[in-house]
């Protein structure tokens, strides 16, 4: 893939809504080694709609810590506290920063950046995946292919 800048996307008409964005991740040979194709989406309201079917795909979800962030969600996703019970949540924070309390009502895993040590952004991105892939493994066995041997 190419990436193609912002504003020659809106020149060919492209906005948020039609612009599918997809991260491909190899997991871990432990629970399969296959790659996996992800959907990344701003607002999956927009996207998804209200079809029940198309909301159980959804495997994780980045919170800013804000239960208003999930407010037009459908019912079912709309309360943290359901919505953490069904896929996997993530929080990142600035290390040194107050947590938000809401948080830790809510079964979210929580990484943290460092204004400093930019190099330690490895460890906020590994801790991501490796709970994405456990929750997918214990959660959502059909989403994980698993790589013919």
């Amino acid at each position: 893939r190419i990436f193609v800048p912002r504003d020659i996307m809106r020149k060919k008409g492209a906005s948020k809504q039609n612009i599918k964005s997809t991260l491909v991740h190899k997991i871990d040979v432990r629970r399969g080694g296959a790659e996996v194709e992800f959907e990344l989406m701003d607002n999956p309201r927009a996207k998804l709609g209200s079809d029940p079917h198309e909301w159980e795909r959804i495997v994780a979800v980045i919170s800013l810590g804000a239960a208003w962030q999930f407010k037009d969600w459908p019912r079912g996703y709309s309360n943290p506290v359901d919505l953490f019970g069904r896929v996997f949540g993530f929080y990142i924070g600035m290390e040194g920063d107050k947590l938000p309390e809401e948080i830790f009502k809510w079964a979210v895993k929580r990484g943290k950046l460092h204004r400093d040590k930019r190099g330690l952004d490895s460890v906020c991105f590994a801790t991501f995946w490796e709970g994405l892939e456990n929750r997918m493994v214990t959660k959502k066995p059909e989403l994980v292919p698993r790589q013919d041997r």
